[in-house]
């Protein structure tokens, strides 16, 4: 039975997702535009949409690990919030290329660890209380989504240099939402046992099994294959004559089909493995983007969106009840840490080919993005070869099942 403190853990971790992905709508489908706005080529937009990924992959784990280390996620998490929106205010002092890189780099430190930390005290609140992470992660597809219209009706009425300022004021709701987020459980477990936080060398050796990473691989590259849509999308779809309206829509409807499946994921989950919800992903992933390039009538955009739903929201649901299944709740932000380093390099890759490809095929590069589909289907059946032990059990937190 759900008692009133259970709830609330719900409502804040629901709040805090909402707040982080509203600007986070706006970022993904519209900073290239303002990156082109600001006269970047292609190539240098590909590079710009890097950064992020590739600061990830050497900040991730170690700021996700400072987390657990810390045993106070929502510490960690208002001082990475609050570093990212100060300094990343500060690309609005110059639009040249080597100062809007140096702030996504130093901004980005701290931004790379806020999901997987907040997925981690999600992913608590599951186990501890019986949580519904889907229906909590839906609250930020929402808010994201609500942004896509809210960024495209400002492209549209004010142009490009609205999309920074959006950015800029949309990045202190979710500073100020991490001041209300709940009390991380292993923070009450250490005061009640009078224990310090601890993180251990034997902790991190569990890590070390292929099958794991062979799984990080697959989930990330289907992640990786939403690189050119993400930078490229709405340039592509304007260049073939669709307004930036349309392009809000299209936008919201792939997230209001990934709401649609967050927020029925327990029951999903209640007959469906995680390994299936992968599967799906990597196998919609290919047919997606394969379609993509095809110069659809603005209907049959509308309905290949509605695909979000397997190639994101399947896959992340499907990583993310990996992790829960198999990595205890003390290291959990080190496990969300390391696949979003895996994430960042591979989407990494993909993001800084896709400037390269998009610049010398348009459409047709999306060909490339249904190749990395495939290639996380063949990677996810070779996992099989590989079973993954429990990941942390010996350091079991109490009151956890």
């Amino acid at each position: 039975m759900m008692t009133p403190e259970h709830r609330g853990y719900a409502t804040r971790i629901s709040i805090f997702y909402a707040a982080f992905f509203f600007p986070f709508g706006i970022y993904l489908p519209y900073f290239g535009v303002w990156l082109e706005d600001l006269g970047m080529s292609a190539e240098e937009i590909g590079f710009l949409l890097t950064i992020p990924m590739i600061t990830r992959v050497f900040c991730t784990p170690i700021m996700a690990g400072f987390s657990d280390r810390l045993g106070d996620r929502k510490l960690a998490l208002i001082l990475y919030c609050g570093f990212y929106t100060m300094t990343f205010g500060l690309i609005l002092l110059d639009d040249s290329l080597v100062w809007v890189a140096s702030i996504m780099t130093i901004s980005y430190i701290a931004h790379s660890a806020i999901v997987p930390v907040s997925d981690s005290l999600a992913l608590a609140g599951t186990r501890r209380y019986g949580l519904d992470y889907g229906k909590m992660r839906s609250w930020g597809s929402i808010a994201f989504m609500a942004s896509n219209l809210v960024g495209g009706v400002f492209l549209d009425a004010l142009g490009a240099s609205s999309i920074i300022w959006i950015l800029v004021i949309g990045n202190l709701l979710h500073t100020t939402a991490s001041f209300i987020l709940p009390v991380d459980p292993r923070r009450i477990d250490n005061k009640r046992l009078g224990k310090a936080p601890r993180l251990e060398w034997s902790q991190l050796r569990e890590f070390v099994q292929p099958g794991f990473w062979l799984i990080l691989l697959s989930a990330s590259a289907i992640q990786a294959s939403h690189s050119l849509l993400y930078a490229f999308g709405t340039i592509y779809w304007r260049d073939i004559g669709i307004s930036a309206n349309m392009t809000g829509i299209f936008w919201s409807v792939s997230v209001a089909s990934e709401v649609i499946l967050l927020y029925f994921s327990k029951r999903i989950l209640g007959f469906i493995s995680w390994r299936t919800m992968l599967m799906i992903g990597a196998i919609m992933a290919t047919v997606r983007w394969t379609i993509m390039p095809m110069h659809l009538p603005e209907y049959g955009y509308l309905i290949l969106q509605l695909f979000h739903a397997g190639t994101f929201a399947s896959s992340h649901l499907g990583v993310m009840f990996f992790i829960s299944e198999t990595v205890d709740d003390s290291v959990s932000g080190t496990a969300q840490g390391l696949y979003t380093m895996m994430n960042g390099l591979i989407t990494a890759v993909a993001t800084l080919l896709s400037g390269v490809f998009f610049a010398q095929w348009q459409g047709d590069a999306f060909y490339f993005m249904a190749a990395t589909g495939l290639l996380s289907f063949f990677v996810l059946l070779m996992s099989r070869l590989f079973p993954v032990g429990k990941i942390g059990a010996t350091h079991k937190d109490p009151g956890t099942a």
